[in-house]
């Protein structure tokens, strides 16, 4: 039996709730049960698209037939792996920036004329 949280092939049985066999991982130490998960991974996709589009957590409860908790649980889990991302490509651009900047010898000077004041042609 494969660990739902760390992937790993090492349990042993747990006993067992309302029928239904549990596990613990000896990796990670967590429980988990022989079933499929309830809701896939589209099915939270969707639901995460729903809410970026301004769609209630309670009508998105209700479409994809989880609670607003499930729900709630799902959004908060994408924001951090979204801020972990952007942390790891944060600090990946920050060590390939460069340490010497290079700059032109030329140098241009555009001179503004204050407003008002009129330049006499000659």
């Amino acid at each position: 039996m494969q660990c739902h949280h760390c992937g790993s092939e090492s349990s042993r049985k747990n006993g067992s709730y309302q029928g239904v066999q549990r596990y613990i991982c000896k990796e990670c130490g967590r429980s988990f049960t022989s079933r499929e998960r309830r809701f896939g991974r589209c099915v939270k996709e969707q639901a995460l698209d729903m809410h970026l589009n301004n769609v209630g957590i309670r009508k998105i409860a209700r479409f994809v037939g989880a609670s607003s908790t499930a729900v709630i649980k799902w959004i908060r889990s994408a924001r951090e792996q979204l801020s972990e991302q952007l942390r790891q490509a944060g600090e990946q651009v920050a060590c390939e920036l460069p340490d010497v900047i290079e700059m032109d010898e030329i140098y241009t000077f555009v001179k503004k004329t204050a407003p008002g004041s009129h330049m006499d042609c000659l």
